[in-house]
């Protein structure tokens, strides 16, 4: 008896210490935040963060992000800890399985490409690089991982974006019935196949099969809508460019230079044009256009950069994620 007594002293300590670091005033003006504004159960939202087990490692799988240490297709001789992105995510793997998740999926997606204009092929490719087409939803507790970014002790820079998301959340969860205490996803919070965070679930998710509500965990067709209704939402123009060719005469130094700026198109082609840096296919004078830089093997190559490519970037933040996307789309398309 005397060492269970034991036991739960020392259990009960320990259960304290680990929720000590929600037990501040961060949490209760948050808590008071929620119940003020959106008539939260006080106690409930209390007993939530009493259970957080603290995730230690969040700020290690952040620097580990492969955006932080990754070159397109190929790694300079200086570069440390280089991460080839191109094999990271065009991969054989992916496009085999793209390739079957567009057979399977075939006539939702064309009702996706047909309402938004999307092409089904690069909704496809944002599935395949954000889950492997769902097989990986992440393993991380969601309201855990928000409240660690936002009011834990080891919260980041980005604590308000973060806070922002928790609150999304919880009301995401009170819309669609759902336990915040249950639901998983990645370490940033991404949630479902397509990987939409909080405010992005409750903005863009729609109930594309029909059955009055957006599943992006179990249901393809809501997937596939929803990834398709954010990029029509964010800019994507229909029967639009994504990536143009250049002609191989072009002046590399200042494209060198070019491509070191925003990849927002935001240089007229007539400008270009009447700097020779030109292309074989029809383009208007008139279209804003942005230069991508790749590197394959030993070669740089530069591209003109549409709308569309940087309309795939308000999905990640990332140059070289949109350079994924539009070659793993080119990989497995189906003609």
């Amino acid at each position: 008896m005397k060492y269970i007594i034991i036991f739960v002293v020392i259990f009960s300590s320990l259960n304290i210490s680990a929720n000590s670091s929600y037990n501040s005033d961060l949490v209760r003006d948050f808590i008071d935040e929620m119940h003020n504004k959106h008539k939260f159960d006080k106690e409930e939202l209390q007993k939530l963060f009493s259970t957080i087990k603290e995730e230690k490692k969040l700020k290690k799988f952040f620097k580990k992000a492969p955006e932080r240490r990754l070159t397109w297709n190929g790694c300079e001789l200086k570069e440390k800890k280089c991460i080839n992105y191109k094999g990271l995510f065009v991969n054989k793997s992916n496009i085999e399985n793209g390739r079957k998740f567009m057979s399977d999926n075939s006539k939702i997606l064309k009702k996706a490409q047909d309402d938004f204009g999307v092409p089904k092929e690069i909704i496809t490719a944002i599935i395949g690089i954000e889950t492997r087409y769902g097989k990986n939803l992440g393993k991380f507790k969601t309201f855990d991982t928000l409240a660690s970014l936002s009011l834990g002790p080891n919260k980041g820079r980005r604590h308000q974006f973060y806070k922002d998301e928790l609150e999304n959340f919880l009301l995401l969860c009170r819309e669609n019935n759902l336990n915040p205490s249950l639901i998983k996803g990645s370490y940033a919070g991404a949630l479902g196949k397509p990987q939409f965070i909080s405010s992005s679930y409750r903005n863009y998710a729609i109930d594309f099969d029909g059955d009055k509500y957006a599943d992006l965990w179990g249901s393809n067709a809501d997937v596939i809508g929803s990834v398709a209704n954010y990029l029509k939402r964010n800019g994507w123009k229909r029967n639009g460019k994504i990536l143009t060719d250049l002609t191989k005469d072009n002046d590399q130094s200042y494209l060198e230079k070019l491509s070191k700026k925003t990849y927002k198109p935001h240089i007229y082609y007539e400008y270009l044009h009447k700097n020779n840096i030109t292309s074989r296919e029809s383009i208007d004078f008139k279209e804003k256009l942005s230069v991508i830089k790749r590197i394959e093997g030993n070669d740089k190559i530069y591209s003109f950069g549409h709308n569309n490519f940087y309309t795939i970037t308000r999905y990640n933040r990332s140059r070289l994620y949109a350079l994924a996307v539009y070659t793993l789309a080119e990989e497995i398309k189906i003609q």
